[in-house]
Parts: C-alpha cells; sequence; structure tokens
C-alpha cells in the first residue's frame, strides 16, 4: 500500500499579509509565520489595548471631560497620524516579508495594490482626524475653559454706537481710579478686606488687569438645587443693518433630576424691563431723552413760580428690549469675566424680570442658524397656520430667504426655516415668538446623537465664529448628561405676549411687563403647576 505524500506547505500570499496587517499591524506577519516579527509589529496595539482597560470603569461624564481637554484632543490627533504611519509600514513589511525571494510583481500590479491597501489603511483615520479636529476647533471657539483668557465678542456686531458707558468704568472715572485695575482685583480672594487693600497699589501700578482670567467653581457649586438654566438668544446681524439685535430671547430651565424642562420666550419689543439693582441707574440720560420730563408750568403774573414737577427714573431700560445687547456690548468693566459683556447684560436682566437664576447664555446669529439646520438635514415642523414670507439673507451676496408652506408637517431646508421663524409681514411678533419657540424644539428633537455624529464636521462648520457662549468646558460633560434626559414631547413652553403679561404700553407703545405675575407664572411652571384660570397658562404648541 503506498504511502500518501505530504501536502506542500502553501506559500503565504504577499497582497493578503499587506491587508491583513493593514487591518491589525503584525497580522500579516503572523499569518507569513514570522512570528517574532508580527509581536513586535503588534506590540503597541496591545499597549493601547491594556491602557484602555481602565477607561472602562470611567463613569460617562468623567471620560467625556477628559476626551474633551485641549491637551487630550491633541494627543489623540497626534496619536492617530502615528498609528496610521504604524499601519502603512507594518502593511508594507508584510508584503515583502510574504513575497518568495527572486519574485518579481509587475509595476502597475505594485500602484494599484499598493494604492487600494493605502486606501484601505488611510480612510478610517482620515475620518478619526477630521473628526478629532473639528472637536477641537469646537471647544476652542466656544467653550471657555478654566484659566484661560476670555476674547472679545465674536458675533458681528456692526457699527452701532455705544450710546450708555459702562457703569463701573463711570463710577471709576468719577473717583479717579483706573477702573481697569477691577478686572483683577475683584477676582482676588477676600475683595474690599484689608488684603485686598493692600494690594490695590500694587494692581494700579502693573496695570496687569487684562488677563481677565476665569476661576470656575465646580458645577455642583455653580449650578446647584438639581436645576439648569440658559438663555438662548438670536442675533439680527446681516446686510443693510446697523448691528446685531438679540430678536428672539428664549430662556430655558431643565430639573436634571426628573429631565423635565421649559422654555419661557420674551418679545423683542418688550419695553421699561426693570434693571437690576447694580445698574439700575445706567440708563438715566437715555431715559430722559426717550421720555422727558414734562414741560415746566407757564408762569402766571402776580404769582409764586410753580415747582417744577418731579421726574423720577423708572429704573428700566427705556428702549425696547431687543436693544439692550447693543448698548451694553462694551461693559467689559461691569463683565470682565464674561466672553460677552451684552449677553450677560441681557441675562442679568431677564434673570431679575423672571426671579430666577439664569446659568450661561448662548448667542447665535443667523448664519449660524441657517447653516446648522442645513447640517442636520433640514427640520421638521408642524405648522398651524398657513405662511408665505420672505426675508433679508444672512449674508451679504445670499438670496432672499423664502418659505411657503400649509398646514401640517412640513420639511425645511435651512433658508426656509430662517424665513419661517423670522417672518412678520401678515403675522403678528406673538405668532412669529410662538414660531420660534417651535423652531427650537424641532431643531433640539431632530439633532439626535446619530445625526449629530454622522454631520458632526459640518455642524461645527455652521457654529463655529458665529455663536458665543460662557458655558465652561467642564461642565459639558454634565450639560450633555443633563440634555440626554430630556422628553421633548414634553417641554412646556410659555411665551410672554399677551396682555395678561404685558398689560399697559409706555409712550413708545412698547408693551410693559407685569413683573409679578411673569414671576410667579416661572415659579408655577417650573413646580409642575398648571395655571387653567388664565388665558396664558401652558400650553402645547408645538407638535414635535
Amino acid at each position: 500500500m503506498a504511502t500518501p505524500e505530504p501536502h506542500a506547505t502553501r506559500s503565504p500570499r504577499p497582497w493578503l499579509a499587506a491587508v491583513l496587517s493593514g487591518l491589525v499591524p503584525g497580522a500579516g506577519q503572523l499569518y507569513a509565520r514570522r512570528y517574532l516579527r508580527a509581536a513586535l509589529w503588534f506590540s503597541p496595539t496591545l499597549l493601547v489595548a491594556v491602557g484602555v482597560i481602565p477607561l472602562i470603569s470611567m463613569q460617562t461624564s468623567t471620560l467625556i471631560s477628559t476626551a474633551l481637554s485641549p491637551s487630550v484632543l491633541w494627543a489623540i490627533y497626534a496619536a492617530n497620524i502615528a498609528a496610521a504611519v504604524w499601519r502603512v509600514a507594518s502593511s508594507i513589511d508584510a508584503y515583502f516579508v510574504a513575497r518568495p525571494e527572486g519574485e518579481a510583481s509587475g509595476a502597475m500590479a505594485v500602484a494599484v495594490g499598493g494604492a487600494a491597501v493605502l486606501l484601505l489603511i488611510a480612510a478610517p483615520h482620515l475620518v478619526i482626524g477630521r473628526y478629532t479636529y473639528s472637536t477641537i476647533e469646537l471647544v476652542d471657539a466656544l467653550f471657555v475653559t478654566d484659566g484661560e483668557s476670555t476674547g472679545e465678542p465674536i458675533i458681528p456686531i456692526g457699527t452701532d454706537a455705544d450710546i450708555v458707558p459702562d457703569p463701573v468704568t463711570r463710577y471709576y472715572d468719577t473717583h479717579g481710579v483706573d477702573p481697569t485695575s477691577l478686572r483683577n482685583l475683584i477676582f482676588r480672594e477676600g475683595f474690599g478686606d484689608p488684603d485686598a487693600v493692600a494690594v490695590w497699589d500694587e494692581v494700579v501700578r502693573t496695570r496687569t488687569a487684562r488677563s481677565r482670567v476665569a476661576p470656575f467653581p465646580s458645577y455642583n457649586e455653580r449650578v446647584g438645587g438639581g436645576r439648569i438654566t440658559i438663555l438662548f438668544a438670536g442675533g439680527d446681524a446681516g446686510p443693510g443693518r446697523g448691528g446685531l439685535r438679540t430678536d428672539a430671547m428664549m430662556v430655558a430651565s431643565i430639573d436634571t433630576t426628573t429631565g423635565k424642562a421649559a422654555l419661557f420666550a420674551f418679545p423683542r419689543n418688550m419695553g421699561s424691563v426693570p434693571l437690576p439693582d447694580k445698574f439700575s441707574d445706567a440708563f438715566v440720560e437715555l431715559e430722559q431723552r426717550v421720555f422727558p420730563p414734562p414741560p415746566e408750568p407757564e408762569p402766571v403774573e402776580g404769582e409764586d413760580p410753580p415747582p417744577l414737577p418731579e421726574w423720577e427714573s423708572c429704573e428700566c431700560f427705556p428702549e425696547q428690549l431687543n436693544a439692550l445687547y447693543p448698548f451694553t456690548r462694551r461693559w467689559t468693566s461691569s463683565y470682565p469675566n464674561d466672553p460677552d459683556p451684552g449677553m450677560a447684560a441681557l441675562r442679568d436682566v431677564l434673570s431679575n424680570l423672571m426671579g430666577l437664576r439664569i446659568d450661561y447664555y448662548a448667542l447665535i446669529d443667523m448664519a449660524a442658524f441657517v447653516d446648522l439646520v442645513d447640517a442636520i438635514g433640514g427640520v421638521d415642523v408642524y405648522v398651524l397656520q398657513p405662511l408665505q414670507a420672505e426675508v433679508s439673507p444672512p449674508r451679504e451676496g445670499d438670496p432672499w430667504a423664502k418659505v411657503d408652506v400649509d398646514v401640517g408637517w412640513n420639511h425645511l431646508t435651512g433658508p426656509e426655516a430662517l424665513a419661517y421663524a423670522r417672518a412678520r409681514h401678515g403675522s403678528s411678533d406673538y405668532a412669529r415668538m410662538e414660531r420660534q419657540r417651535c423652531m427650537v424644539k424641532a431643531v433640539a428633537a431632530q439633532a439626535t446623537p446619530a445625526k449629530i455624529l454622522r454631520h458632526f464636521p459640518a455642524i461645527v462648520d455652521a457654529i463655529t465664529g458665529s455663536v458665543v457662549t460662557d458655558i465652561p468646558l467642564t461642565f459639558l460633560p454634565d450639560l450633555l448628561e443633563a440634555a440626554a434626559q430630556l422628553d421633548f414631547n414634553d417641554i412646556d413652553t410659555v411665551g410672554f405676549t399677551f396682555s395678561y403679561w404685558l398689560p399697559e404700553r409706555d409712550v413708545l407703545y412698547h408693551p410693559i411687563p407685569d413683573v409679578d405675575k411673569i414671576r410667579s407664572k416661572v415659579r408655577r411652571v417650573l413646580a409642575g403647576q398648571s395655571d387653567p384660570t388664565s388665558d396664558a397658562a401652558v400650553s402645547d404648541e408645538c407638535e414635535v
């Protein structure tokens, strides 16, 4: 009986070895039975895998916070490049160790095969690099980091003049003190006590006040109480406009324990809004121009001159509310630690009006809104009333934004969403505010994590340079965690638009808010109570 011949050992295929090492460095060498070489190429992958193990046990918020650190992001960016180079080198090595000695391959085959393998290796690294760099851009442009100097407002603000001087600057000019010294001293521990007084001369003399370093407390110290409240404002800067005004103003408040949220909106033309005590007299001169004192009475011959009529300040902002931003955007002495003093002033005014602490603010201009909606693939909104409208473009040279929608569900592009949210002709300011509230809910509801991830670079491109916020980077993980709990079908929306909230008018016919009613409503909504007896009860006005 003949003994069967042993099977001949099959030679490894060079291109298969190259592909295997392109996928996992060292796999091609292992396939070619070069075991020591395989171990050397695989060792960095093993070290990375071991290093990732501790991350699995980290809390999600800690992991996100660490990953969003600029230094960590740049390290990831560099490591991604190094990993790509290592995989390419391993693939090339595997090809040559698997190719039989003396065997020659055609130049065309090497070129085509090499390009295919290179594409296979490079594709994921290009994606990772793009997303990592987009995150770096977002973090650098949008969020404030601990100990980092804050910059000037990044929203285009036009050429409108600053009519109202900074109250802090005015006070210290009057008293002969360098106001910029406060930009250091106010953040030193013990301001106003003997220790602070002792360093006063040194601070004024050195004039190092432009640092504007931000000493942030922890998230729990800053927010506390299980609730976070953010002011969102939409700016109307664009072609043919003198500057930016906050035509859309909404305050979102989220219960971080239950995920229940409420959205409060304020009309742009609200007038005589009361001011916080710290700058209650800042607009007296403007007020005297807007609301001049009554004329002196005519003297009567033979009688004593009649007493001059008394003029009393309303301690309010005399213009309509959307004009507060341009009047206060250079109040850097009053708000030395804020990226945008104008938004900080608006935050404090609305906080005073609502009787509710507002933790952060975010301002977005029209162009960014259009790009953001387009970046997520458009937005679906439920239209309550048919609307045909055309509004000015967000950028110089762009066509006018148009919208033509009927009752029911409509899918809107970025320009259509802008026209829908901003249209006033044939509609009231209050109806426009309702559309804006519904638009915010619709965009938020459709910006799912999967959609954000898929369109992340486009979203970053849309908002970088067009959004300003004072949200510290270290708080972002907690904010994301709070946002993840939101039920977009259970958000109370309240518009302070009816005569119930605005019962009177000033001489410019601006509606004047009833502060007590507004504060009472805010308290009731946040406590989960409805008010069916009023014509301004919490309404389910949006279908999202």
